[in-house]
């Protein structure tokens, strides 16, 4: 019962009692009375009704700040008139308030379709439902809860941004340079052995063939043309300050979402790494759509170092190299030295402490990604992607 009922019901009791104990019979009948009507009343929110729904979100993947549209349909299964009801769809606070509809009474095996919109500037994957309907007598008296089963989900990608040109490495480090040649992953056969050119490294001599052939051959396990291209994103939750969209985790999905587009984009076969580790072998993305939806669900990891993206970076430059585009946070020195050693890249260096107050020295993970070859430059508040990564391809071009 509402807080309306039970005062009515204990007024009620208190005029039954009053009316028997004073003898007055009008006291007891209007006491009877006032008894009666919150227990009708809630005799009458008590009847059963069949009631299902079905949802869809329209577009079922949306970017930050975009809305989508839910359109909720509620049928009556029963065989009796469904009562007023009043509806409530339950949607995370990242989707903002809850919405309220007011559905009118559905004949059997009857329809409607209820449309409202959602928006979250929060990424990730938000579920929307169950519904919750609420049945209410005409007086205010009574009221009944029920949760609807059914539910669906809105994708919220991260924000990208465009970006501007691609990094140069150095012949051989398996780069994108047009003369530099990209060895396949799991699952890739190897294409065979050819005759010795001119330069070619004395250690892709294969002396078996050349045994049995009596001319110099070399390995020929490249496959030209191919561009492969690495992107790291360092996950842990030590790695970044602040919560929210104003956070370094954000920056980081934002800025490691862009480079993994533009690369996609630009041809590249890109393959995505985080701090967690994994067994499995890294898999090339299918497109950008792959790229965002993994980011879009990407959450901070536990893990005290970088283990998982040393072990990708290894993985690419024992199986022929690639591109190293990584976002990390602060990294001991000895483990910097790890991921400098797995080959050249770039680095967006997200650490914590400038990150909140902004430094005019280079961090020591930068300084130290640096000395081993690669292009790092510290993120500070503010700092806007594009710009930050004009700066490294620029900065690498010029190197290489």
């Amino acid at each position: 019962m509402t807080s309306r009922g039970a005062v009515v019901l204990g007024l009620g009791i208190s005029l039954a009692a009053a009316g028997v104990l004073l003898g007055v019979p009008d006291f007891t009948r209007a006491g009877a009375l006032l008894l009666v009507l919150p227990l009708l009343a809630r005799l009458l929110v008590s009847r059963p009704f069949g009631l299902v729904t079905s949802r869809t979100v329209d577009p079922p993947k949306v970017t930050t700040g975009t809305p989508a549209s839910v359109h909720l349909v509620l049928r009556n299964t029963g065989r009796t008139t469904s009562p007023l009801l009043v509806a409530e769809d339950q949607v995370t606070y990242a989707l903002g308030d809850r919405p309220r509809m007011l559905v009118a009474r559905l004949a059997p095996g009857e329809e409607r379709e209820v449309q409202y919109r959602v928006r979250s500037h929060v990424r990730g994957r938000h579920p929307v439902g169950p519904l919750s309907v609420r049945v209410t007598d005409a007086f205010g008296m009574a009221h009944r809860e029920v949760v609807v089963p059914g539910t669906d989900s809105v994708l919220v990608l991260p924000r990208t941004v465009p970006l501007r040109g691609t990094p140069v490495m150095r012949a051989g480090s398996g780069g994108d340079e047009s003369s530099s040649h990209q060895l396949a992953l799991h699952g890739e056969s190897e294409v065979g052995v050819r005759e010795y050119r001119s330069g070619d490294e004395l250690r892709r001599i294969h002396w078996p063939s050349t045994a049995r052939t009596g001319q110099m051959m070399v390995r020929q396990d490249e496959q030209p043309g191919r561009r492969r291209a690495l992107v790291l994103l360092d996950n842990r939750a030590s790695s970044h300050a602040g919560t929210g969209g104003g956070g370094s985790l954000e920056w980081s999905v934002s800025a490691t979402a862009s480079v993994a587009t533009h690369l996609v984009a630009h041809g590249l076969e890109t393959y995505l790494a985080t701090a967690d580790e994994t067994s499995e072998p890294l898999a090339p993305l299918g497109g950008v759509d792959d790229a965002l939806e993994a980011l879009a669900v990407v959450a901070t990891c536990s893990r005290p170092g970088p283990d998982g993206l040393v072990d990708a970076a290894t993985e690419v430059a024992a199986t022929g190299g690639g591109t190293v585009v990584a976002v990390v946070g602060p990294l001991e020195h000895e483990q910097a030295q790890r991921l400098a050693r797995t080959g050249h890249g770039i680095a967006f260096v997200v650490d914590p402490d400038s990150f909140e107050q902004a430094g005019e020295r280079p961090s020591t993970t930068a300084a130290a990604l640096t000395a081993g070859g690669w292009r790092a430059v510290d993120v500070q508040p503010g700092s806007r992607i594009a710009e930050v990564w004009d700066r490294l391809v620029a900065a690498r071009a010029g190197a290489a």
